[in-house]
């Protein structure tokens, strides 16, 4: 239940899911300048290059449990102002930085304000909407990420050709999200009962939890193969070329379309939540990865790049509302900050763990084209066991409609 003094508003939601617009790609929305970073930097090895879009998801699943845990306690509001305070200074931080350790350390605290934001809006719409409300609502908030890739990362390969220093300058957005943040929300108010975790009978769900985190943990693994590598690879098609020598516009374009698609999925997803059981949603999820990164690994013209991206991008929109509304399903809303906190660890523990994976197969590989294939088949092995999930809902419990509202 929400504060009776305080009804959420239109106004409300669209700074929520502007905020939420920041939780995918607000480490990659400099993704597309990482080449010229590399060229600025030329005794930086490509492994710390790297971790200019992965130390923020290194630093939000280090503080996430932590933050998660301490919004419950003193309140979402406060912790959300204070971590787009935090997004917009340092995100911004590398328009001025020259060395690459305080460059590298801007990107750390721009990580503690990601987690921050993530627990919080993703703890935030359980708080404020239920039921088919609630579920159509996650669906915007990964539409809303989506769009953040859109918006993100073709802002970002803009900037980019105007110099990699100014690429760090689309983190000012958080300015304008921070204002309607103050102006537009206010700290839901829960029953006493369940503000107090001692009188409450309700347990944290930890068993259930760590399935839905491992999923998004791989998920996002997958995922995040495009902003740290994609760039690269576009780099090296002549065909990519068809806006001039600045490839980073077309990365940053292609990437906007992947981002695009998320979203179209994102609106779609309040129809879908309710005609499919999980583990179906779940199997087409790392289907179209597999696809997407097979398709990608192969291509040769920009067609079919095209066709790649939005197969990332629809499995990315599928993923993203599964997870969070598996969460707030099974999770007593007195422990959602915590909950929350775990979802931004394992959203960022799987970026993070991205950028390692890819080490030793493109050290095998030889090519990034290579690599995307060998990534994608991973994606077809990972729909797997929700295959036998589907199944087994299927043939061993025909009694159970695997569409009805409570199973999802």
């Amino acid at each position: 239940m929400i504060s009776r003094t305080f009804q959420p508003t239109k106004w409300t939601l669209l700074f929520l899911l502007l905020s939420a617009m920041m939780i995918l790609m607000g480490g990659a929305a400099v993704a597309p300048a990482l080449p010229f970073i590399s060229e600025a930097f030329p005794d930086a090895s490509d492994s710390v290059i790297s971790l200019i879009i992965t130390l923020p998801a290194l630093a939000i699943a280090l503080t996430g449990i932590f933050l998660g845990a301490l919004s419950d306690k003193i309140g979402k509001i406060k912790v959300l102002i204070v971590s787009i305070a935090i997004f917009t200074i340092a995100g911004s931080s590398g328009y001025y930085l020259d060395n690459i350790y305080a460059l590298l350390a801007g990107r750390f605290f721009l990580g503690i304000g990601i987690a921050g934001i993530t627990c919080t809006t993703s703890s935030l719409i359980p708080c404020y909407y239920e039921g088919i409300t609630r579920a159509r609502v996650l669906g915007y908030q990964a539409a809303a990420m989506g769009f953040g890739v859109l918006v993100l990362e073709m802002s970002g390969g803009w900037l980019a050709g105007i110099s990699w220093h100014a690429a760090f300058l689309i983190y000012l957005v958080g300015i304008v999200i921070l204002a309607g943040v103050l102006l537009t929300m206010r700290e839901p108010v829960l029953p006493k009962i369940m503000r107090d975790k001692d009188e409450s009978p309700e347990q944290f769900p930890t068993a259930p939890l760590l399935m839905a985190y491992i999923t998004l943990f791989l998920g996002n693994m997958l995922f995040f193969l495009m902003p740290v590598k994609f760039p690269y690879l576009i780099a090296t098609m002549d065909a990519a070329r068809i806006l001039g020598e600045n490839t980073a516009l077309t990365s940053g374009l292609f990437l906007g379309i992947m981002g695009c698609a998320s979203s179209l999925m994102g609106l779609a997803y309040g129809r879908i939540v309710w005609r499919f059981h999980r583990n179906t949603i779940l199997t087409a999820t790392f289907v179209f990865f597999g696809l997407g990164y097979c398709l990608l690994g192969l291509a040769s013209s920009l067609v079919v790049v095209g066709i790649a991206v939005v197969c990332v991008g629809i499995a990315e929109g599928i993923l993203m509302p599964t997870i969070l509304t598996w969460i707030a399903t099974i999770t007593p809303k007195q422990f959602l900050g915590r909950a929350s906190g775990g979802f931004s660890v394992s959203l960022n523990l799987g970026q993070f763990a991205s950028t390692l994976a890819i080490v030793p197969v493109i050290a095998i590989a030889s090519t990034y084209g290579v690599m995307f294939v060998t990534f994608g088949c991973a994606g077809f092995l990972l729909a797997v066991p929700f295959v036998f999930g589907t199944l087994k809902q299927k043939y061993a419990l025909p009694e159970i409609n695997p569409g009805s509202k409570q199973e999802i």
